[in-house]
C-alpha cells in the first residue's frame, strides 16, 4: 500500500477517529483472525530470526552466505531454515523490480549456493 493514496489516507483518518490514536502495528496472539492484527512489518518469531542477508551485489551476498554457513555450523540455525533462507534471498534477487547488473551477479551466488545442496541430499 503506498503512503501517499487516498486509501492510506481515508484509513488513516478513519481509525484515528474511532480510536482517537494513531495505529500501532500489532502481533498476532493467536491463530484467530482479529481485526486489530496487522502482519505485514511485525516479526512472529524473533528467535529464529537471521538479520543481514543481503543481495546488493556479490560482494553482500558472499558475505551473507558465509555467515549463513557459520550460523549452522556453529547450531544456531536448522539446515531446512538454512536452505529456506537461500531459496528466499535467490527469489528475492531474481524477481527484484528493479534488477541491476550488481543484483544479477548476486543472484548468481545464491543460485551457486543453493545448487550446493543438490550434491549433497
Amino acid at each position: 500500500m503506498a503512503g501517499n493514496s487516498r486509501t492510506f489516507y481515508k484509513r488513516k483518518s478513519y481509525y484515528r477517529k474511532k480510536t482517537g490514536k494513531k495505529n500501532p502495528r500489532v502481533p498476532r496472539r493467536s491463530y484467530k483472525k482479529s481485526e486489530d492484527h496487522s502482519d505485514l512489518f511485525t516479526d512472529e518469531n524473533p528467535k529464529g530470526t537471521v538479520k543481514g542477508m543481503k543481495f546488493k551485489n556479490k560482494k553482500e551476498a558472499v558475505k551473507s552466505i558465509k555467515k549463513l554457513k557459520s550460523l549452522y555450523k556453529r547450531k544456531k540455525i536448522s539446515y531446512a531454515h538454512m536452505r529456506q533462507i537461500g531459496t528466499t534471498m535467490e527469489q528475492r534477487s531474481r524477481f527484484h523490480s528493479h534488477p541491476t547488473k550488481d543484483i544479477k551477479d548476486a543472484n548468481k551466488e545464491w543460485k551457486k549456493f543453493n545448487r550446493s545442496f543438490k550434491k549433497m541430499d
